[in-house]
């Protein structure tokens, strides 16, 4: 059984909110990225990666980005030991 990504239902608000939306291969990856809209908030989007909250972003472009970054492992900073 496919499931299939929400349809767009803010479609004719005036001010729509922020869609949410996925970045990986497919719903089982375990390296799936989602970027869920915050409530209360017509912009935030909130990071979750195997299954954990990782970051609030301000905006789409923000989450893109940050997503973007922390697969190529920059956005996580270490210190050296």
């Amino acid at each position: 059984m496919a499931i299939k990504q929400p349809e767009n239902p803010y479609i004719l608000d005036s001010k729509p909110q922020e869609v949410g939306f996925l970045v990986g291969k497919n719903w089982e990856d375990p390296e799936l990225y989602a970027a869920v809209p915050l409530m209360g908030s017509t912009t935030q989007l909130v990071i979750i990666y195997k299954g954990q909250q990782i970051k609030t972003c301000r905006n789409r472009q923000s989450a893109k980005n940050f997503i973007e970054n922390h697969r190529k492992g920059k956005s996580v900073a270490k210190l050296p030991l």
